[in-house]
C-alpha cells in the first residue's frame, strides 16, 4: 500500500460523499431552515452518531484494524476471519440489546440529557419522535464500519469509501420524495437517516460477500485475541471521536440557547466537516494500516517519514481552508443555505459559529494523525486520557462561554480543546521518542503557512470584485460561488508551487515506492 495513493483514494470518494451532504444540507436549508424541527433533527442525528464512535468508525479503526491485520500478516487469512467472526458476534448482541432499550427509554433520556429542551416542549417532542427512527441508524453503521475494516485490512478502501455517498443519495431522495406524505420535512429527513444506514451496509456487505471475506454471527468465543480486542476497544472511541463528543457536549448545553442555536451550529459544522473529512479522514484511513505494518517489521524511520509526509499533506490543505473559510464565512452561508426557509437574519450567527469552530480545523486533523501513532502500536489508552483531559476542558469552557458568546461560544470551545488535545498528544509522542520532526517538515511549513497568508490577502482583495463583476455574466449563486472558490483554489495553488510546496517528481515517486 502507498500511503499518499491510498489516501486520495479515499479522499476522492470522500469529496462526492461530501458533495452529495451538502446537496442533503441545502436541501434541509430550504425545507426546514433554522426552526425547531431542525433543532430536533441535529439532536436525533447527533445521538446516533456519538454512539458509533464506540461501536463504529473511531473504534474499529483504531483497535479493530491493527489487531485483524496482526492476525493476518502473522497467522494467515483463515484465522483473521475467525477472529472477526467472534468479534463481529459480540458486537451485533451488544447492539441489538442497546438498541432495544435506548428505543424504549427514549421518552425519559432525551430530557434527561437534553434538560434545556424542557422549556420548549415543541422540541422536545419532535426531538423525541426523530430519534425513535434514527438511533437504529446505529446498529447499521456499526456493520458498515466492521466490514469496510475488513475491507481496509485488505487494502480494499474504494467500496467502504464510496459508501456514505450512496447513503447521502438515499437521505437526499427521501427528503424529495417523502415529504409530501409526512407531517413535516422532518420526519422525511429521519427516515432518510435510517435509508442511509441500510444502503451504506448492504454498499460493503456485497463486495465482502464476493471476495469471500464474508463472516456471519455465532455464539461468540471469547479468545485471547479477542480479549485484547475488548480491552482496547473502549479507549480507542474515546481517543478518536473526541470532536464528536464535543460536539455532542455542544448540543447537550445548546440544549439551553434559544430555538435556532442548536441548527447554527449544525449547519456551520457542516461547512467545517469537509476539510476535516477530506483530509483527516482519508490520511488517517490509510495511515493506520502502513504505520501498524512499518512498526510491526521494524522500520521505525520508515514510520516516522510516514507521519512526517502525512502531516506535510495535511497542513498543505488545511491551512488554506483555515484561511478560506474565516474569510468567506459570510458568503459561504449566504450562496449556500440562505433559500427557501433559511431567512437572511439566519446567515451571520450561522457564519459565526463556522468562524470559531474552524480556527481549529488543522487541529482536527492533526488529532487523527497523531491518534494514530499510538493507534498503531496498540495503545489505546493514551489517546482515551488525553481525550478525557481535553473533553472535561470543553465542558467547563462551554459552561463558561454559552452566556456571554452563545452559540458561538460553544464552536469556540470545541476549537480550543482540540488545539489542546494536539499539544498533549505531541509532548507525550516526543517525550517516548516516537515521533521527529524531520527539518524538511520545517521548511515545508514555513512555506505553506506564507502561501496561506498571501491568500487571505487575495480572498480580502479579490472576492468583493468577483461578486461585482461575475453576475454580470452568469447571475446565478452556484456561478459566483463556484469563480470565488475555483480563483481562490488556484491563486493558492500557483502561490505554493511557485514557493515550492508542491514537488511533483517526489509525490509520482512517492506513488510509486513502498513507504
Amino acid at each position: 500500500m502507498k500511503l499518499i495513493r491510498s489516501a486520495l483514494s479515499v479522499a476522492s470518494f470522500t469529496i462526492l460523499s461530501r458533495a452529495f451532504g451538502f446537496i442533503r444540507e441545502l436541501l434541509q436549508a430550504h425545507y426546514i431552515g433554522v426552526s425547531a424541527i431542525s433543532d430536533a433533527l441535529q439532536i436525533a442525528i447527533r445521538i446516533p452518531s456519538v454512539f458509533r464512535r464506540i461501536f463504529a468508525e473511531g473504534a474499529f479503526n483504531a483497535s479493530f484494524i491493527p489487531s485483524f491485520s496482526r492476525i493476518l500478516a502473522g497467522e494467515g487469512r483463515d484465522q483473521a476471519l475467525k477472529f472477526a467472526q467472534n468479534v463481529f458476534s459480540i458486537l451485533a448482541i451488544t447492539l441489538i440489546i442497546l438498541v432495544g432499550v435506548i428505543e424504549l427509554f427514549i421518552p425519559q433520556l432525551i430530557p434527561l440529557i437534553f434538560r434545556g429542551l424542557q422549556d420548549t416542549p415543541d422540541r422536545l417532542h419532535l426531538t423525541i419522535e426523530f430519534t425513535r427512527i434514527t438511533f437504529p441508524f446505529l446498529m447499521l453503521i456499526s456493520f458498515t464500519a466492521f466490514f469496510s475494516g475488513i475491507l481496509n485490512s485488505f487494502e480494499r478502501f474504494a467500496a467502504a469509501a464510496a459508501s456514505p455517498a450512496a447513503g447521502n443519495l438515499a437521505i437526499i431522495g427521501s427528503l424529495m420524495y417523502l415529504t409530501p406524505y409526512v407531517d413535516n420535512p422532518g420526519y422525511a429527513l429521519a427516515w432518510g437517516v435510517l435509508m442511509c444506514g441500510i444502503v451504506q451496509f448492504v454498499w460493503v456487505l456485497v463486495p465482502c460477500s464476493f471476495r469471500c471475506f464474508f463472516v456471519k454471527p455465532k455464539l461468540p468465543e471469547i479468545t485471547p485475541q479477542v480479549r485484547q480486542f475488548l480491552k482496547k476497544m473502549l479507549p480507542a472511541a474515546l481517543g478518536s471521536g473526541v470532536v464528536q463528543i464535543n460536539i455532542f457536549l455542544d448540543m447537550m448545553v445548546g440544549s439551553y440557547l434559544k430555538t435556532g442555536g442548536i441548527s447554527y451550529i449544525a449547519y456551520a459544522d457542516r461547512l467545517n466537516q469537509l476539510p476535516l473529512s477530506v483530509i483527516g479522514i482519508a490520511i488517517s484511513t490509510a495511515l493506520l494500516p502502513l504505520l501498524s505494518k512499518q512498526i510491526r517489521l521494524g522500520h521505525l524511520k520508515k514510520a516516522n517519514h510516514s507521519q512526517n509526509m502525512a502531516l506535510e499533506f495535511a497542513l498543505s490543505l488545511t491551512l488554506p481552508a483555515l484561511a478560506g473559510l474565516i474569510m468567506l464565512a459570510p458568503t459561504l452561508i449566504h450562496y449556500l443555505y440562505q433559500h427557501g426557509k433559511f431567512a437572511p437574519e439566519d446567515v451571520m450567527p450561522t457564519a459565526h459559529t463556522l468562524i470559531a469552530l474552524a480556527s481549529g480545523l488543522p487541529a482536527y486533523v492533526l488529532v487523527k494523525i497523531f491518534s494514530t501513532n499510538f493507534f498503531s502500536r496498540g495503545d489505546t489508552k493514551t489517546p482515551m486520557f488525553v481525550a478525557a483531559v481535553c473533553v472535561t476542558i470543553n465542558l467547563l469552557l462551554n459552561i463558561a462561554l454559552i452566556k456571554p458568546m452563545a452559540h458561538v461560544g460553544l464552536a469556540l470551545a470545541t476549537a480550543i480543546s482540540s488545539w489542546l488535545n494536539v499539544t498533549i498528544l505531541l509532548i507525550i509522542l516526543r517525550k517516548r521518542n516516537l515521533f521527529t520532526f524531520e527539518l524538511t517538515l520545517f521548511k515545508s511549513i514555513s512555506k505553506i503557512t506564507l502561501a496561506s497568508f498571501f491568500l487571505v490577502g487575495y480572498l480580502y482583495y479579490a472576492v468583493p470584485l468577483i461578486e461585482e463583476l461575475a453576475p454580470k455574466i452568469m447571475d446565478a449563486r452556484w456561478f459566483i460561488l463556484t469563480m470565488i472558490i475555483g480563483s481562490s483554489g488556484a491563486f493558492y495553488y500557483g502561490v505554493a508551487s511557485y514557493m515550492g510546496v508542491f514537488h511533483w517528481k517526489d509525490f509520482h515517486k512517492t506513488l510509486d515506492t513502498e513507504p
